[in-house]
């Protein structure tokens, strides 16, 4: 009777120890998430250290343009506002569906006439393209401290469509100075996100000087250019090279990650629920700083290092347990926009050294042998391969050459580019003048 009466009033029960478990569980999370906590506010110190932003307002102040400064955004805001669709997208490139002859081919009259009604639609909007080309600096006004999404981006496609249409007619008629200045404000009109937020920010970039590449290609096919405009066309692709900052577009980019997760309201879907919650959202942003950190690190490495590196870091990303799910469903998907920036690194090079044989053959009268052959009075030195650290491919063709790079692969398909092989088969990325 006595033992039974001590037990009841004073011996351990079962629910005791549940509390007790739950107490220590509750004092290790506490102090795990303290811990995790001061580790984040020592990584948000190093990258401020570095002189990097770690918010959107941060970011927004950095990019802000300096008192004074004219800015080229407005006109371009007008130049998108006033826009007009081709009336005929059948037979127009680039803004339709219409189908570019072959290399070196002259357009046929049916594209002729829906690209001169494209044109002359849209004169407006050329006008004011050529205005805002002539600005040097660009900021387009998105409320970045805000977090709001980036507006405007969808126009700048149809922008540079609109430019490389008229480059391409303008060398239809053999007027190459009108096409060079088309081009140049294509490529200015690509330049002009590099102020902004985020990797699509990027990216449209790529996609918009990439067309620019690709309308170059025709015009050096169709129309001969002079010594002083082929200097033109380099200086221009020099320019457009230097905007060129992937590393910059990680670290705008690891802003916009930061501000989400620790503002989850300003997400939707699945990611703003996870971030919502104490834990999955302090472990996902601990991720996401060391994510980025590494990709940030990783693009700076020598150009064909880069790609298998990336693809490590996705790996260790994927092998992570449920605890970092948020990171894991946030993170982009970096491997894949490397290997692009990697691809529009070659292009650009290519492009020059198309330049200097264009040059040579001015100068020669005939193709040169070699790249080599161009060093050092038309190129300063054979332009590298960034995807297998190897000299950029060359071959002279019936007519002309093609220059390429061997793409995200890694092998030599004897320079046949996507349009060349079967879908989804190996391929490399050429350049092509056929002239």
């Amino acid at each position: 009777m006595i033992d039974e009466a001590r037990r009841k009033s004073g011996g351990l029960r079962p629910w005791h120890v549940v509390l007790a478990i739950l107490g220590v569980l509750i004092v290790v999370v506490v102090l795990w998430m303290v811990a995790k906590g001061s580790s984040i506010k020592r990584q948000l110190a190093e990258i401020r250290a570095q002189g990097h932003p770690t918010s959107l307002a941060e970011l927004s102040e950095m990019n802000q343009l300096p008192p004074g400064v004219e800015n080229a955004a407005p006109l371009y805001e007008d130049a998108f506002t006033v826009y007009v669709r081709p009336a005929d997208p059948d037979n127009t490139p680039y803004a339709g569906s219409g189908q570019l002859p072959s290399r070196g081919q002259p357009l046929p009259e049916a594209m002729v006439s829906a690209i001169e009604d494209y044109l002359a639609g849209n004169q407006e909007t050329l006008d004011l393209l050529r205005e805002a080309a002539a600005i040097e600096h660009c900021h387009y006004d998105w409320n970045m401290a805000g977090g709001l999404p980036l507006p405007g981006l969808e126009h700048l496609r149809p922008g540079a469509f609109l430019l490389v249409s008229a480059a391409r007619l303008s060398a239809h008629h053999g007027d190459a100075e009108a096409a060079l200045a088309y081009l140049d404000d294509g490529l200015h009109l690509a330049r002009s996100v590099r102020r902004e937020p985020a990797l699509i920010s990027y990216l449209v970039h790529i996609a918009c000087t990439t067309v620019c590449l690709r309308s170059l290609e025709q015009t050096l096919s169709v129309t001969p250019l002079s010594d002083e405009q082929l200097v033109r066309v380099d200086r221009m692709l020099s320019e457009a090279g230097a905007a060129c900052d992937f590393t910059q577009a990680l670290v705008s980019e690891r802003c916009y990650n930061i501000e989400y997760i620790q503002n989850p309201s300003q997400m939707s879907g699945a990611g703003g629920r996870m971030s919502s919650i104490p834990v999955l959202g302090r472990v996902g942003l601990a991720d996401m700083l060391d994510y980025m950190a590494a990709g940030i690190e990783a693009s700076e490495l020598p150009p064909d290092q880069r790609v298998a590196r990336f693809r490590r870091i996705e790996g260790e990303l994927e092998d992570m347990g449920f605890l970092h799910v948020l990171v894991k469903t946030l993170a982009p998907a970096l491997s894949r926009v490397v290997e692009m920036d990697l691809r529009l690194q070659a292009d650009i090079d290519m492009a020059r050294t198309a330049v200097a044989i264009e040059r040579f053959r001015l100068t020669k009268g005939a193709l040169p042998r070699d790249l080599a052959t161009l060093a050092p009075d038309y190129l300063d030195q054979v332009p590298i391969d960034p995807f297998d650290g190897q000299p950029i491919r060359y071959r002279r063709t019936k007519p002309g050459y093609r220059l390429y790079s061997v793409f995200e692969d890694g092998q030599d398909h004897d320079g046949k580019g996507k349009d060349e092989v079967n879908r989804n088969a190996p391929h490399d990325w050429p350049f092509i003048v056929a002239r």
